[in-house]
């Protein structure tokens, strides 16, 4: 059930950005399956009453269902080495496969295209979207047992080399932890100006809460193997800039911790889709 909710959340999602108001969207007698029962109003169609629920209550009741609009969705997703770290029982990579089984099954069972995208500081692999949740379980298989050509990160290279990709408006979902060179921010906003992108930033705790006490901390880039130490106390007093990029393009985000269930997850991303649904507006044509 919690893995519906997700499901129902992000075909809510896809109604909203691509055919207007989260409102006309549910309003509909026909569509995938039921989505609440409320109250009629004025204008609402007669043939989508419940008459059972109108009995019981003694108001009239309708139902609505979740209509059967469907989208193209891509998956970004990061491959590089430092997806291998993690404090606690997983690590970051093992967080963002979970994660990203979650979210492809929200995805195709609906009907929606779903496309993905591999890279470390180069592409990986690129599986042209398909329809189908065999085909999309089937894909995203191949795209988590792959072993990548590289060790580095360049979000860069993914993000422009999917906009000369895709032209049609999409739902583009990058999974990672954004410890990259932080060149991205042009061609993020660009991608951004079509598409409707959620950047899915998977973290470790170690890596944003280390205890304040004076002392010196010996730390290895994951990449490329080198060490260095660095003051405790004045470690973490900058925060990652892609936070402020994100700002500053208006992307909001989700915060995925590996010490963190899934359950946990399954709120933090229906929560973002409900915030977002009711923000309201659409992808750009």
């Amino acid at each position: 059930m919690k893995k519906k909710r997700v499901r129902l959340y992000l075909q809510r999602l896809i109604g909203n950005l691509f055919e207007g108001s989260f409102a006309s969207y549910i309003s509909s007698t026909h569509g995938l399956e039921l989505d609440e029962l409320r109250q009629y109003q004025t204008g609402d169609d007669f043939k989508s009453v419940d008459w059972k629920t109108t009995s019981r209550t003694g108001k009239l009741h309708i139902r609505l269902k979740l209509v059967d609009k469907r989208a193209t969705i891509f998956f970004i997703v990061d491959k590089s080495r430092s997806e291998k770290f993690g404090s606690f029982y997983t690590t970051k990579e093992d967080v963002l496969s979970q994660l990203l089984s979650l979210l492809v099954y929200a995805a195709s069972e609906t009907g929606n295209e779903i496309g993905f995208l591999t890279f470390t500081d180069k592409i990986e692999h690129y599986i042209s979207p398909k329809t189908g949740e065999k085909e999309a379980f089937k894909n995203m298989k191949k795209v988590l047992s792959e072993k990548p050509s590289s060790h580095f990160t360049d979000i860069d290279t993914a993000l422009t080399f999917l906009h000369k990709k895709v032209h049609s408006p999409s739902l583009i979902f990058i999974l990672s932890d954004f410890l990259a060179p932080n060149n991205y921010e042009r061609s993020l906003k660009t991608l951004s100006y079509r598409h409707e992108v959620i950047p899915i930033i998977v973290s470790d705790i170690r890596e944003t809460c280390i205890p304040k006490i004076k002392g010196y901390l010996t730390v290895c880039d994951m990449e490329n193997r080198s060490k260095k130490s660095l003051g405790i106390s004045e470690a973490l007093d900058v925060p990652a800039p892609f936070y402020t990029m994100f700002r500053k393009l208006a992307i909001n985000y989700i915060i995925i911790n590996t010490n963190e269930d899934e359950g946990v997850w399954i709120q933090k991303i229906s929560e973002f889709f409900d915030k977002r649904i009711r923000r309201g507006g659409r992808i750009k044509k």
